[in-house]
């Protein structure tokens, strides 16, 4: 592990700009075929730990340009970083160019050539949680949710964002939320640039889809995302089969145009938005905003929605068993919400 972080710092120190707006390099192309893994990307700084191994930096980061794609794995609780894909350009400036030596290619191999799996769930979490609270909630603690039903179809990919670990200081994860906006913006575009390869895909099944889950603040990032991907004059491709916003932290006119999640629908097939009325954090946070929020009062402009957006209120299957997260967690926690709703989309068809 001590020669893999040298490698990594040497990367990071020595590599030649070039010319493209993103650089890859591959850190360890080592398979591991029988293990149980978790997959994750995250723009979090490498620090090194007291025994000299490879770790993520646990609280608060701003946007670095880097996104280190990586396995958990769940039985020796350790990381193992793949790949590294940094940012040339300005950092707010959203990448087009084709990009060489793209992970996606790997990840189709290893994942639907070599295990079967069809079908890919990202997820982009909230903030306030440390590297280690999103490594336990949305590594560890969703896959053994959907282990019995889903671990052989199904990948969920987390994205491991640097955000405040502070709960109260709020105004600071909805800053590192948009500053991560600009990170999440090369992870897009390499997805994008990979299923835009018609060559490739004649010659391989195309039968492949692609979820996206945001829960809490992280619908704030994919919301700044796309506000700033439309001022650069970047059209939206299709990309996600179903869109979920869980707890939404967003605003209630986020549908509205010019607010983000206008043009949605050209990106993704279906859109769910979750609303829960019991959601008291979402309380807390439209006092600060001045605004209420997606995720516990819906959307403004409902009636002038398009067919493919569907706002469900799931305010009367929240139970007690929610209430130690104050009725924000229900992704994790309330059974028959993971049941009934969350899982319908992520099951594959029979």
């Amino acid at each position: 592990m001590k020669h893999l972080l040298f490698s990594i710092f040497i990367l990071l120190f020595i590599s030649e700009p070039g010319h493209a707006q993103i650089e890859t390099h591959w850190i360890d192309t080592t398979t591991h075929k029988e293990r149980t893994l978790g997959f994750f990307f995250t723009n979090r700084p490498i620090k090194k730990t007291d025994d000299g191994s490879a770790a993520f930096r646990n609280r608060w980061t701003r946007q670095t340009g880097n996104l280190y794609f990586s396995l958990y794995d769940f039985e020796s609780d350790s990381i193992m970083i793949k790949y590294r894909a940094t940012k040339t350009c300005d950092k707010k400036i959203y990448p087009t160019d084709p990009v060489d030596n793209n992970i996606f290619y790997t990840i189709y191999k290893n994942l639907r050539i070599d295990k079967g799996i069809k079908k890919f769930v990202f997820v982009i979490p909230g903030y306030g949680k440390t590297f280690e609270k999103q490594r336990n909630d949305f590594m560890f603690r969703l896959q053994k949710v959907y282990a019995d039903t889903l671990s052989d179809k199904t990948a969920i990919i987390t994205f491991a964002w640097g955000d405040q670990a502070f709960s109260p200081l709020y105004h600071k994860g909805k800053r590192s939320a948009n500053r991560a906006a600009n990170d999440f913006s090369i992870f897009q575009h390499m997805l994008e640039d990979f299923l835009a390869d018609s060559t490739f895909f004649a010659n391989n099944p195309n039968d492949i889809s692609f979820n996206l889950t945001c829960t809490s603040m992280g619908n704030q990032l994919l919301k700044r995302y796309l506000i700033k991907r439309e001022k650069q004059g970047i059209d939206l491709v299709p990309v996600y089969d179903v869109t979920a916003f869980i707890g939404s932290d967003a605003g209630i006119d986020s549908f509205e145009k010019g607010k983000g999640f206008y043009n949605l629908s050209q990106m993704s097939d279906s859109i769910f938005v979750y609303v829960n009325r019991k959601d008291f954090p979402l309380i807390m946070s439209q006092y600060l905003n001045m605004k209420l929020r997606m995720g516990r009062a819906g959307v403004t402009n409902l009636h002038e929605l398009p067919p493919r957006v569907l706002v469900l209120d799931i305010t009367n299957v929240i139970s007690w068993d929610d209430l130690p997260a104050m009725g924000h967690d229900y992704l994790l926690r309330n059974k028959k919400i993971k049941s009934a709703s969350i899982e319908s989309y992520l099951k594959e068809e029979e």
